[in-house]
């Protein structure tokens, strides 16, 4: 099994595109030979930025200055599963490649995509 894992930041505003493209894609996916499903993920902006100034008094936070922060979109986290690499390039080369055209207007320009291997254990 391979895990094709796809990083990308909506622009500010564009969040909801960028959710309903992913979502829109499901259907093409159904039917692509290799495919085992997908975990889509959206940041909640701002929550772990609460809950750290909730839990952590201003004396302690004053020792940790926060560092700047990089985009101001929307970070997204897209994890497939397929039987093999070569069925989702396949995937991608056949059904993607004028659909996509459709989300490059609401992404930032960083973004990342790859396959990657659990090393959670040895």
């Amino acid at each position: 099994m391979e895990q094709f894992i796809v990083y990308v930041t909506a622009k500010p505003g564009h969040e909801e595109a960028v959710a309903q493209y992913y979502r829109d894609g499901e259907p093409m996916l159904q039917g692509a030979k290799g495919y085992h499903g997908r975990k889509i993920y959206q940041a909640e902006v701002g929550k772990m930025l609460e809950a750290v100034r909730r839990y952590y008094t201003p004396e302690e936070l004053a020792k940790h200055p926060e560092p700047p922060h990089g985009s101001q979109g929307v970070e997204f986290i897209v994890i497939e599963f397929w039987e093999t690499v070569d069925d989702r390039m396949d995937f991608s080369k056949n059904q993607m490649a004028e659909r996509n055209k459709e989300l490059i207007e609401h992404l930032m320009p960083e973004h990342s995509h790859e396959f990657f291997k659990e090393v959670t254990t040895g």
